[in-house]
This record gives C-alpha cells, sequence and structure tokens, in this order.
C-alpha cells in the first residue's frame, strides 16, 4: 500500500486509494448503491456550500447527531476538508444534552436525522435534517416512509446542500499535529465524561493497520457490514474511515435489526462483520442467518463489552455450519486510543484473551508505582501511536511518564501472558455499559435527584444475558415520600435527560443507602447485592 504524508488530513487519505482497490461502490444503503466518484464529488459540494452558506471553516466545530447513512458520511468528509472538527454524538441522546455537547465544543453548525426525537427544538446555531430515506432504494424508501414515524420537525434540508454548488473554490485545509479533527464522547479512565480530541494521523495511522489483523490479503476483501455508528471509534474508524481509505464497499446499516441486517450481510456478501456480544447473540436467534451461506465472511471483531467464550465458539460453530472459515475475534482499546489497539488475529490469537499489541503499541501492568511481572494483575498501562490529543476544556490527565516513555493509565485491571497477551480482570473506572454503550452513573444519579422525594441515589450495573448490562438504581427518599409515584417521575425524568440506555432497568428503594469510612454512598456494597 501507499504511504500517506505524515499530516495528511482524512479528506486528503480517502482521495488517494491507498491501496489501488478497483471496488467502484462506496456505499451500499437499503437498495442503492453509490460509487467513489459520486460520493467524492458530493462531498466537496457541500464543503463548498457550507463555506458559502455557513462560513465553516479552519478551527470550526460541526456536530453530527447521526445514525450511520450517506449523509453522516458526506457531511463528515465535506467539514474535515474545510479544516473543522467533527463532533460526533449518539443519535438518541436528548435534546438537552446534544445542546449541552454543541455548546461544550462551541460547534457553528448541527446535523442531525428525521427520526431524532426533538420536535422543534433550538439547539442554538443552525441546524440541518437528512432524510434518511433519501438515500434508499424505491421498496424500502417506500417502506421506511410508512413504518418509520418523523420526529423532527422544521429544519432546513440537508440534502438540498448535495447540489447546486456554491463557491467552488473551498481549498483543502492543513491540520496541524494538535488540531483536532474529531470530538468523541467518553467515559474518560475514570469512568466520567468527558470529550475526546483525535487528530486526523491517529485515523489513518490505524486503518493503514488493516492488513497486521485482517486474515487475508487486503485485495480478497470487497465489503464490511457497518452496523456499529460513527460516534463509535470503531464504527467511525474501521468501519466508515478504513472503508473509504481502503476503497471497500461500506454496507451501511441505520438501525440494527436480526432479520433485516441478516439479510443485509448475506445479500451484500460482507467479508468483514463488527460489533458488539448483544448483536451477534441476536444474530445466531435469526434464521436467516444461522441458515444462510456465510462464505463471504472472513473475518468478525467484537468488543465494546466484555464478551462470554461461549458466544465466541457458538459463534463459530454458525460461521462453519454456514461455509466460512472465518472466526470471531476480541480486541481491547479505550476511545483515548481511537479505538482498537490490542486484538486476535489469526496469526496471533489466544483463547479467553482480549488480544495482542498491534505495531507500535505496547503495554504494561502496574501496581503501586512498579511494574507487574507476567501473569500477576494490575493496571493496564498502554503506550501506542494512537493516542488522543487530550480532554477538551479537562486539566485531568490519564498519561504518565515512565523511563522517558508516555503511558495511559486504562482505568482498566487486567493481566499479560508470557508471550504477550492481554487479559482483562475488571474495571477499576466507574462506568456501566449497556448493549456496549458507555453510560455514567453520575448522570443517572443527577437526573433521580432532581425529583423531589429523592434524597439520594445509587446507579449500578448488574448482568444482563442480552445487554451485557443494565441498570439498577438505588435510591433513598425523603420522608413520607410516595414510593409509586417516585417511581414514575424518575423514570419519566430519565428519559427526557438520558440517552435510553441510561434508564434504569430496576429502581430499588432503601430506607438508607450504605456509606464508607468518609461518609460516601458506598457502591462496591450495592454492586455486590443480588
Amino acid at each position: 500500500m501507499k504511504q500517506l504524508p505524515e499530516n495528511c488530513s482524512m479528506y486528503e487519505a480517502i482521495r488517494q486509494n491507498i491501496s489501488g482497490s478497483a471496488v467502484t461502490v462506496a456505499i451500499s444503503f437499503y437498495g442503492r448503491k453509490y460509487t467513489f466518484s459520486r460520493v467524492h464529488r458530493w462531498i466537496d459540494t457541500l464543503a463548498d456550500n457550507l463555506a458559502a452558506e455557513f462560513s465553516i471553516g479552519k478551527g470550526d466545530t460541526v456536530t453530527l447527531c447521526m445514525p450511520n447513512s450517506p449523509a453522516a458520511l458526506i457531511c463528515f468528509y465535506a467539514a474535515n476538508k474545510l479544516g473543522a472538527a467533527v463532533n460526533l454524538v449518539h443519535p438518541f441522546i436528548p435534546p438537552e444534552k446534544l445542546k449541552e455537547s454543541v455548546e461544550k465544543t462551541s460547534s457553528k453548525l448541527v446535523l442531525i436525522y428525521d427520526l431524532y426525537k426533538c420536535g422543534r427544538y433550538d439547539f442554538g446555531v443552525p441546524t440541518l435534517l437528512s432524510d434518511s430515506s433519501h438515500y434508499m432504494g424505491a421498496a424500502a424508501k417506500a417502506y421506511y416512509r410508512l413504518t418509520k414515524k418523523r420526529t423532527a420537525f422544521g429544519y432546513v434540508p440537508f440534502e438540498k446542500y448535495l447540489k447546486n454548488r456554491k463557491n467552488p473554490s473551498a481549498q483543502t485545509a492543513v491540520f496541524g499535529e494538535n488540531e483536532a479533527a474529531v470530538y468523541l464522547a467518553s467515559g474518560g479512565t475514570t469512568g466520567e465524561p468527558k470529550i475526546i480530541a483525535h487528530n486526523n494521523r491517529v485515523f489513518n495511522t490505524l486503518c493503514a493497520k488493516a492488513e497486521e489483523f485482517l486474515s487475508e490479503p487486503i485485495q480478497m476483501y470487497r465489503a464490511l457490514y457497518n452496523v456499529l455508528p460513527i460516534f463509535h471509534g470503531f464504527g467511525l474508524c474501521i468501519n466508515m474511515h478504513m472503508c473509504m481509505l481502503m476503497r471497500r464497499t461500506n454496507i451501511m446499516c441505520i438501525q440494527f435489526s436480526p432479520k433485516m441486517s441478516a439479510k443485509q450481510i448475506v445479500k451484500g456478501k460482507a467479508n468483514i462483520l463488527t460489533g458488539v456480544p448483544t448483536m451477534f447473540l441476536k444474530l445466531l436467534g435469526e434464521k436467516a442467518f444461522v441458515n444462510a451461506d456465510l462464505s463471504n465472511i472472513k473475518d468478525v471483531y467484537v468488543g465494546g463489552d466484555s464478551v462470554p467464550q461461549q458466544l465466541i465458539d457458538d459463534f463459530n460453530a454458525a460461521l462453519e455450519r454456514g461455509g466460512s472459515r472465518a472466526r470471531m475475534y476480541v480486541g481491547y482499546g479505550l476511545t483515548e486510543t481511537v479505538t482498537v489497539c490490542l486484538v486476535n488475529t489469526l496469526a496471533h490469537h489466544r483463547e479467553n484473551s482480549i488480544g495482542y499489541p498491534l505495531s507500535n503499541t505496547a503495554v504494561k501492568i502496574m501496581k503501586d508505582g512498579a511494574e507487574l511481572p507476567a501473569g500477576a494483575v494490575g493496571e493496564i498501562y498502554l503506550d501506542t501511536d494512537q493516542f488522543m490529543i487530550g480532554y477538551l476544556n479537562e486539566e485531568y490527565s490519564p498519561f504518565e511518564t515512565i523511563g522517558g516513555r508516555r503511558w495511559l493509565k486504562t482505568g482498566d485491571y487486567g493481566w499479560v501472558d508470557a508471550d504477550g497477551y492481554l487479559y482483562f480482570k475488571q474495571r477499576i473506572k466507574n462506568m456501566i455499559k449497556v448493549s456496549g454503550v458507555p453510560v455514567y452513573p453520575s448522570e443517572i444519579e443527577a437526573a433521580a435527584c432532581e425529583v423531589s422525594g429523592v434524597r439520594k441515589a445509587c446507579a449500578v450495573g448488574i448482568s444482563d444475558t442480552v445487554k451485557g448490562q443494565v441498570v439498577r438504581l438505588f435510591v433513598e427518599c425523603r420522608e413520607g415520600t410516595d414510593r409509586a409515584a417516585c417511581e414514575r417521575e424518575i423514570l419519566e425524568t430519565c428519559r427526557r435527560k438520558l440517552i435510553s440506555y441510561a434508564v434504569p432497568k430496576e429502581i430499588v428503594f432503601e430506607e438508607k443507602l450504605p456509606v464508607n469510612l468518609i461518609g460516601k454512598i458506598d457502591r462496591k456494597v450495592l454492586e455486590n447485592r443480588k
């Protein structure tokens, strides 16, 4: 593959076709296919129009509250061409939280989609609305419009900026090494909500490592099934950007549905599947997948949450029955490292491990300031060429310099064997993962405590066979509070203010919440309750 210039932007990178691929279809989206040449024309047209209409340029920020769709991809690269950072947020985030993210990142423009539940909410900056069905084939478009109810109204249509090109002279911006190209939400290494800033280089660098983790030469791959959303580091980098960079077809999924996804995977002859455990578990229960010809699948990658060995074994068996030689591989990474930096592969694989380091990545296990030997459990430290610039507007840094090298303190416990494979033990950081989506106890507790009858609240994660974890909320009420009414109000408040994954599955009322020696709620005691 061709080498990219050191400070190449993501927009510049996708223009160069570093793999030499002859694949012409860039996007397959519910019955419609779009070529690379057409997608590039859209990107350039949109960039010119954003510069002319909204004065988007170097140093600005554009927020995307979008599922996987052609509109999201086009807007991402158009903003990157102009030198603007792209702030990616979950498409289920409540409008209040979206506005908060817009303000934190000083965004000048917001792109939302037709099913975003915001009505006519004012985000304080110009807001464009994408019609997801615009890019679908006739049958899918008719079904979508018949079965999906639009929940966003009164905004300027995004698709009009893909034509009638204005000011066809927007120059391709040059980013500095410490200039943000992407903002991603994260729990940080402490489990508290943060916004991570990444430059262009780390995305291009990770994509260029594709041949390290693919099981076959890259020329044997033609299509990837893209269900992981672009607000997720893996979905953005390995799914979207790698497909554009390597010129492979991106089979886009706007929302995971086991039956529909199974049909898209089989019909689209997808070579690579990526996802979280919940997705693969549901595919195993879908006849359209387990009874299909799966011979085109070459690699399957799972992450974002702890992965039961039984799921890996069951999925591998399904692949084998379907005629595929692929295997499910587990990886490990953080948003601070874009995404995966250790992964099991055909060449480097060990059962129960969470991966072997990719190139320019090192791992060590630390405890009380000392490095531990192989097999000993401690905090996982990473050194890699995929590090973030830093947390936006945060003084806290998770980095520590040891022996002249900068190491990331991950907030996870694990151990390394004598051959360098990493094994996960548990999280140190206070974060819950529901279907692979991080949710933050502090946000749930803050929402619950807005209810007048709540004195104290503590959110913990409990095991769930489908979602991995769900939220259990412990509540200490004020005297005289009607608990039934209080529960209803808590749920109403959480649904209004939080992402749906963070809404408590269970609410448990306690006379007194346990506290530790310094008077804080003893989360560990509550986590251990059955």
